[in-house]
């Protein structure tokens, strides 16, 4: 099992609010806004949450595996998909899987989202940004081999960071 050292969930964090203040531009479509994240849905507290098993956690973070869900996105096969909180409430997501998976899984993000912004000018780092939900499809530099797809829900997201 793969489990991501704690600078990891720090660089996510930090990477995501970067494209948060510098204004990605674009949007996704009001009705393409993911309200949830695999049928859990934003804000929800963990007390109302069964079949999580916790793996880490850092101050008012914590961070949980789901019991029996599925290492699929789409067609795509995952290798981890990471559920986060904040003081108990549902705000990141952060799924890891072989880049091999990286064309694909932007296939099927751009079809429910709609086209990706891309901050850096690289193909390797897409955001899809909403009012409420920053979606960020990333390849690992440090492990080419491996990529990421990081959901934050802003309200929350923003909280942990001004706590900073």
């Amino acid at each position: 099992m793969f489990i991501p050292e704690k600078r990891n969930f720090k660089f996510v964090i930090a990477a995501v609010l970067l494209l948060l203040l510098s204004g990605c531009g674009g949007g996704t479509p009001a009705a393409a806004r993911p309200d949830n994240f695999r049928g859990v849905r934003w804000g929800t507290s963990l007390a109302s949450l069964s079949g999580f098993c916790q793996i880490a956690s850092e101050g008012d973070l914590s961070f949980y595996e789901k019991t029996n869900d599925p290492l699929l996105v789409d067609d795509v096969k995952v290798d981890q998909i990471i559920y986060g909180f904040h003081h108990g409430r549902f705000y990141t997501a952060m799924v890891y899987f072989p880049a091999i998976g990286f064309t694909r899984m932007k296939e099927i993000l751009s079809r429910q989202l709609g086209e990706p912004v891309h901050p850096d000018n690289t193909p390797s780092k897409l955001v899809w940004d909403s009012s409420d939900v920053t979606v960020l499809l990333t390849l690992d530099n440090s492990n080419p081999d491996s990529a990421r797809l990081s959901y934050l829900y802003k309200p929350e997201q923003l909280e942990v960071e001004l706590k900073k």
